[in-house]
């Protein structure tokens, strides 16, 4: 179970994002990159996370110490 400040926004702005769930900035972005997650892009061309979706994703691919992993990637 992911617990998150109350009054945690639905969209989440990267540092945002990446604060809250423990994760790196560059992991976010390879995830919105990839279509791993969904994002919504503002007006002013920024990107902002589903925080939702967020949940879901670390939820399902979690072994204990939220890792998030991507779509299977070729060696």
């Amino acid at each position: 179970m992911i617990n998150l400040p109350p009054g945690t926004p639905p969209l989440l702005r990267l540092n945002e994002a990446s604060l809250h769930f423990n994760l790196s900035k560059s992991t976010l972005l390879r995830m919105r990159r990839s279509g791993t997650v969904r994002t919504y892009k503002t007006s002013g061309g920024q990107f902002m996370f589903y925080r939702d979706d967020l949940v879901d994703l670390i939820s399902k691919n979690t072994n204990g110490n939220h890792q998030v992993q991507g779509p299977s990637e070729s060696a």
